[in-house]
Parts: structure tokens; sequence; C-alpha cells
């Protein structure tokens, strides 16, 4: 998921840095909404399309939205490279869709809910949604950030020490900084009319190379080159070593636990 000028210039690392949400949480998708090749797929902040390519099959089209125009293009060559072409990509805010009202089957939002006004978009995507269709919410956690308990692995400990050495201990985003939400995706959800609200979750098991690692801090909102400028050279020296120090491997071991909530429109 992109937000205008928070990832400016990640589009990079993005693609290749960033991983997929693994097959349980779209078998979930499918069973509970019991995907059978009909209806539309909305995906909101789509960034490079991981979800609207994973699950364009299982629909007769898919309508990606994102407001990065780098990320669209990346989107646009992979569909291409995969044969999915009932995906159309559009630059917007998911605030502000041109969609006429019931004719979504599904929405899905991955990683970008926090992004968003989270009460407009859902009664937004309420609206959207024929009735029996449904929206799925999934969330999985970064690297790391500040004032986040994202994980205990002992190489963290260095990288988050070097972040804040460099960048200080209140999480960036862009130009700002990122205000973290702690209400539960499946609280919105219902809040918003949504019923039969079930969530779930699943195990991610990742080992980085220290390349990765790089990689992927240079994709986040709160550690890109755009934001460290000047500072992006001595950031990653400093990183490489402290890394190296911490994990002498090599390998980086990660496991995220990744969260979905789905919810239903049944009026």
């Amino acid at each position: 998921m992109t937000e205008d000028g928070v990832f400016s210039g990640t589009v990079e690392y993005y693609a290749r840095y960033r991983p997929d949400f693994p097959d349980a949480a779209y078998d979930a998708i499918a069973t509970t909404f019991e995907l059978d090749g009909r209806g539309t797929l909305l995906d909101l902040g789509t960034g490079t399309g991981h979800i609207a390519l994973r699950l364009a099959e299982r629909f007769e089209a898919v309508i990606g939205v994102d407001l990065s125009d780098e990320m669209l293009a990346v989107a646009r060559t992979e569909a291409t490279a995969r044969g999915a072409s009932n995906v159309e990509w559009r630059r917007g805010r998911a605030e502000e869709l041109d969609l006429a009202a019931g004719t979504i089957r599904l929405v899905t939002i991955g990683n970008a809910l926090h992004w968003f006004d989270r009460e407009a978009v859902l009664a937004q995507c309420h609206a959207l949604l024929e009735r029996g269709g449904g929206i799925a919410v999934l969330d999985m956690p970064g690297m790391w950030s500040p004032s986040m308990e994202l994980g205990e692995e002992r190489w963290l400990a260095a990288l988050g020490e070097v972040v804040e050495r460099h960048l200080g201990s209140r999480r960036r985003a862009g130009d700002g900084y990122y205000e973290a939400q702690h209400e539960p995706a499946a609280a919105a959800l219902e809040r918003a009319g949504f019923e039969q609200v079930e969530t779930g979750s699943a195990a991610a098991e990742l080992t980085w190379s220290i390349d990765e690692v790089v990689g992927y801090l240079y994709s986040t909102s709160f550690a890109n080159r755009s934001i460290l400028g000047d500072r992006t050279e001595a950031f990653e020296a400093d990183l490489r070593q402290a890394l190296a120090t911490a994990e002498p491997s090599g390998r980086f071991p990660r496991r995220l636990e990744v969260r979905w909530a789905l919810g239903h429109r049944l009026a």
C-alpha cells in the first residue's frame, strides 16, 4: 500500500523486498466468501498489486486503487507478465472512489487501513458492496518500527538501535510521523455495519539476508532513502555492521503473525 509522498522513492525496494501474504490468508478469504470466479474485486491501497493479482483468477474483474503512479506501473507490468487481463489499475484516494453502489463483490485492504480515514473508507466500502458481499482487512507486521511490538528476534534490537540513532525514536512517515491506531480491525468493521465478522491468523516464517534487511527498510515509510537523504550511506554502513555483529551467520530469521478480519454485508 502507498500513501502519496509517504512512500516516495520506495517502489524499487517495495516491489523486490516486500513479502506477500501467506497462502493461509488467501485460502481463508476464498473459503469464507465462496469465491468462484464471479463478481468484481476492489483492492484498496493496492501498491504493487500483491493481493489483486493473487485473487484475480477468482473474479470476473479486479480494480486496484493506489495513489502512487510508480507503484501502479509496477503492478501493470506484473499483471502483463502473469497474463492477468481482467485487472484495471486506478490512481486515486480510497476515500474518493468513483464507483456505483452495490457493484463490488469483495473489498480487500492489505496493510493499508491505518493510512486511510477508516470510518469514511469502511462506510464507503459497505455501500459499494453487493448484498452478500464482503470485506477482508489483512495486516502483516513489518520488520521493526518504534513503539510497536513486532518481534523478539535478537537481531531486531540491533536494527532498532541503528534506526533510532539515525532517525529518532518516534516513527517517521514520510515528512511527518506515524500515529498508531490501536483499535482492532474487527471492531472497526462491526462499527461500520459489517456482520458475521470473523478473525484469523497465520504464522509466516521468513529468513532474510543482510541485503534483504536493508532493502526492506528502504521500502518502508519510516526508513527509506528519501527520508535519510544525505545520511543514507552512513545509515547503511552502520546498519550492516550492527547486523553482522548481532548475527554473524548472515541469516536473519523473522516470525510474523499475519492477521485478518473478514466481514459481510448482509442487508
